[in-house]
């Protein structure tokens, strides 16, 4: 048998032309190696310390790893799978039993794990190296291989005739030969790390997805013609410049007042102090500071510096919300287009709902994310040329952390340390990165064990990391800290600024700031009394924030009957002159969203809205644009105005308000709410000179309202203590008792309580030790809470993996196993029944399509209306049904249910019908 004419019949690509095996495998490498030629210096600097080679050998030894992920298509089972093809394969002289290649199915990754583990065995490796290796190179389609496949996959290499493992052999060494790459190699080192595993795994994946389109490689090109290598390698580089994929190098370190339009202020100023001695490695950088005092810029300034020194090759901002996320994005974008000066700088806007972004949307302008909303539809590489844009490539979910830059929710990180289909792609993305992690303190028991794992993983991974936060507790900093490494340090009074390279401290920096008083004021929770004196303190901007959506819908109900307000309406009310500069976002979306209704008029002219997150998502866009144009920062303020609002007004939106009431809250959620009273400096209408903070239930009884269910939202203990704490205060002094005062709330000793609280309190505190102690495991366990995780299967880690759980889908085993915990919850498009149709709106004007096939439009008005439901029993009761056939067809609708407005949700203890509300968004009706 000639194996040379053999191999070159084994086909990878199916068509007319096919393109051969060998093809594919060498295409492979050379994007392997285009990948590595645009890193920065210190990304191959990383690279060639994983395996003790200097940087040339490396690159060789690297696009060759690369090369062999599809090693496992030199198999019967799949040679089998295309009949043209396996008829050519059979006549060559390769054979099989065709019976168990036809019946018994074994994914071809599965093929590639045993082959390149027998192959680099063969080439005098250790089972230590060879064994890590081929795992990660086998789980390119995004899993770990299992142990039945495994085992059903060595069934059919027992059936092999010999001469498929001198194919396999010599196709292995035809590449090696092509990369000049000469065995035996000696590796220096002892084994495979786990972060050079990782490395290798999201290598071959990433250059597997460009070498596998057509359009950057044409099938059928015979890889035995002359000079074949180097063809493929100026195809993959010029790949690379279509997507674009970012080729960025020091450009010299500017100014703060470079990049930022201001002064530095002492927070601010403190930053480059501190990072001036850091060495030559992974820097953490602890911001701690009150709300709106720029720790944003402080944060940008840092990464440039960070950067430069280091040789990072890009950004990643993470914050709790998507809402969050999208007040942040303009800004990066400005911040990076100071930094780029003109050249082609890559940023995607990474959450659920980016594509109604109308910032992010107008990136994409010039490259038509077909593949966001088809996916069989070919990619279109952007033509944009110059500044910060957005491709379409990137915008798939999967890729859009290997873009240069990006702004999105801290889940998008997270789900790189859970083992979610190609979850390392999502950390290799985030490496050797700058990683800034914003609002720390907003996250619960679970979510902060998966924060700590992604911390573990970004040190590893050789990435700096600037965590921000206003109120952290004590314990929770200590845990953050000691998951980069770094224990027992001693740090200055808050706020602070500190700098930890390794596991040491390099400086820290207490930052003093002018003493902000903020008089604390009991009031009523019931909403009928608390209407009545928010509308008693008027004029001024007012603010409410609740625990609760359903008490938010109560007291905008309460606050009384008024003419609804249209966006049209709304901006009629204040003219184009003083609004147009600046509101622009919202009066270009006027004629699109005009009739929407945004709040109402009482009859004194009063302006009412109403922020909470059960609306549909572009009504709840619309929403939160309306609320910082009227409430932000810059434009004309209402002189009459009260936003309604629950937590998603706590974090991150620049709010300013004359005033404020708070439901009882934790205390560090107050002082995260009491930072939108009176955030900039303006003048105040008469009344409101001096900063109040009304308290729910501050001076009642500690029940806390009955009926209201606040213990449903927050532990009855922290609320008990926070009670406690706050009882004869007539003030908080910002920033002077925010530390003591978090300190005196979560170390309180049950026993210490007031008689009359104590067997409440202990009772409490016990429960929540039980959830927290629970919640720590739970994250432990399913996240890379370890290095040596990564290609464990025996441990709880593998859950996602075992269940093939793509993050893309719903999935209800796996709803409570994700980045948050909690209730269970399901993503739902309201639709209303008219006649045998299913519409969107009331009216029936607008179709929503269930069957056949979906354009874009209909997918991004499908899009446009989701709402998450948490509600028991809806949840549950919808994710036993299927999603509409036609949504499957999509990534971005595939996990969503349809809701017929006006459905009865029952148990044997209730019934629910769920409504939607133009005013008041979904709103669920005892019946």
């Amino acid at each position: 048998m000639n194996v040379q004419a053999v191999a070159l019949r084994l086909w990878a690509k199916s068509g007319d032309p096919f393109h051969p095996l060998l093809a594919h495998m060498l295409d492979t490498a050379a994007v392997a190696w285009a990948i590595l030629e645009r890193e920065p210096d210190r990304t191959r600097k990383l690279y060639a310390e994983d395996w003790g080679l200097e940087e040339e050998e490396a690159l060789r030894w690297l696009a060759f790893l690369a090369g062999l992920h599809d090693l496992g298509k030199a198999s019967p089972v799949f040679q089998a799978a295309w009949e043209e093809g396996a008829r050519q394969v059979w006549d060559s002289g390769l054979t099989w039993d065709q019976k168990l290649a036809r019946e018994v199915w074994v994914a071809h990754g599965v093929f590639t794990e045993l082959y390149v583990k027998d192959f680099l065995k063969g080439q005098g490796f250790p089972l230590r190296l060879a064994d890590p290796l081929a795992k990660g190179l086998g789980a390119h389609h995004g899993f770990l291989a299992q142990g039945e496949e495994l085992k059903t996959a060595r069934l059919h290499v027992k059936s092999e005739t010999s001469e498929w493992k001198e194919v396999r052999n010599h196709l292995a060494q035809r590449l090696a030969q092509s990369l000049g790459l000469d065995f035996p190699l000696a590796l220096p080192v002892e084994d495979a790390a786990a972060p050079a595993i990782l490395r290798v795994m999201a290598l071959a994946s990433f250059a597997d997805w460009i070498a596998s389109d057509p359009r950057f490689f044409p099938y059928g090109r015979d890889p035995e013609r002359e000079g074949y290598w180097q063809e493929a390698l100026a195809l993959g580089r010029k790949a690379l410049e279509d997507l674009p994929w970012p080729r960025v190098s020091p450009r010299g370190v500017k100014t703060f007042e470079e990049l930022f339009p201001f002064k530095p202020n002492p927070l601010q100023a403190s930053v480059p102090e501190l990072l001036q001695g850091a060495p030559r490695e992974p820097v953490l950088l602890l911001v701690e500071a009150p709300m709106g005092l720029g720790k944003t810029e402080a944060a940008l300034y840092a990464s440039h510096l960070l950067r430069e020194r280091l040789d990072h090759r890009g950004l990643y901002v993470a914050l709790p919300t998507q809402a969050t996320a999208n007040g942040l994005f303009t800004r990066i974008k400005e911040f990076l287009e100071r930094l780029s000066e003109g050249e082609r700088w890559e940023l995607q806007l990474q959450h659920g709902t980016a594509l109604l972004n109308p910032q992010y949307a107008e990136l994409l302008e010039r490259a038509r994310p077909v593949e966001v909303y088809d996916l069989e539809a070919e990619r279109n590489p952007s033509e944009a040329t110059g500044g910060v844009a957005a491709s379409a490539w990137f915008s798939a979910k999967k890729r859009a952390m290997l873009a240069g830059h990006g702004v999105g929710t801290l889940d998008q990180a997270l789900l790189g340390v859970l083992k979610v289909k190609h979850h390392f792609i999502r950390l290799w993305g985030l490496m050797n990165r700058v990683v800034v992690l914003d609002e720390v303190h907003a996250y619960d028991t679970y979510t902060s064990g998966l924060l700590r794992a992604l911390l573990l993983w970004l040190r590893a991974l050789g990435s700096s990391v600037i965590l921000m936060t206003a109120t952290l507790p004590k314990r929770k900093r200590e845990e953050l800290l000691s998951a980069w490494g770094v224990a027992g340090v001693e740090l200055p009074p808050y706020p602070r600024v500190a700098a930890f390279s390794g596991d040491g401290l390099l400086g820290a920096r207490h930052v003093p700031l002018e003493e902000k008083t903020l008089h604390l004021q009991g009031a009523s929770p019931d909403v009928a009394q608390l209407a009545e004196a928010l509308k008693a303190r008027l004029p001024g901007a007012l603010g409410a924030i609740v625990n609760t959506v359903d008490r938010a819908q109560a007291l905008y109900q309460a606050l009384g009957d008024g003419e609804r307000i249209t966006l049209d309406g709304l901006l009629d009310s204040f003219g184009p002159g003083p609004t147009q500069g600046a509101w622009p976002g919202l009066w270009e979306s006027r004629e699109e969203k005009g009739p929407w209704v945004v709040g109402k008029r009482l009859p004194d002219g009063t302006l009412v809205f109403l922020l909470h997150a059960r609306f549909p998502a572009e009504e709840r866009a619309l929403r939160e644009a309306v609320t910082l144009a009227l409430f932000g920062k810059h434009g004309p303020r209402p002189e009459r105005a009260i936003l309604v609002a629950t937590q998603v007004a706590e974090q991150s939106l620049d709010l300013d308000f004359d005033l404020l009431y708070s439901d009882l809250a934790p205390m560090d959620l107050l002082f995260q709410r009491a930072g939108r009273l009176h955030r900039h400096p303006r003048k105040r209408p008469e009344g409101h000179r001096t900063p109040v903070l009304l308290v729910g239930g501050l001076k009642d009884e500690p029940e806390f309202g009955q009926g209201l269910h606040w213990n449903r939202v927050y532990e009855d203990y922290v609320l008990l203590s926070t009670w406690l704490a706050l009882q004869g205060r007539e003030a908080l002094r910002l920033p002077l008792d925010l530390e003591e005062l978090l300190e005196e709330v979560y170390e309180r000793d049950p026993e210490s309580f007031p008689e009359g609280l104590r067997d409440r309190a202990r009772k409490s505190h016990q429960n929540l030790k039980r959830r927290l102690e629970k919640d720590t495991r739970v994250a432990e366990n399913l996240s890379l809470a370890e290095l040596d995780r990564l290609l464990n299967q025996m441990d709880a880690a593998a859950l996602a993996s075992d269940f093939r759980l793509d993050d893309e889908e719903e999935d209800p085993h796996t709803q409570r196993f994700l980045t948050r915990l909690g209730e269970p919850s399901v993503s739902v498009v309201p639709l209303y029944r008219r006649g045998e149709g299913w519409f969107l709106d009331t009216e029936g004007r607008f179709p929503a399509k269930l069957k056949g096939s979906l354009g874009k439009e209909d997918v991004v008005a499908l899009w446009s209306r989701v709402v998450r439901l948490s509600r028991f029993p809806i949840p549950q009761e919808l994710l036993r049904e299927n999603p509409p056939s036609a949504w499957t067809k999509t990534g971005l609708l595939r996990g969503l249910r349809a809701l017929e407005i006006g459905r009865v949700f029952a148990t044997e203890q209730m019934r629910v019908r769920v409504d939607l509300d133009p005013e008041l968004g979904v709103v669920y009706l005892p019946v």
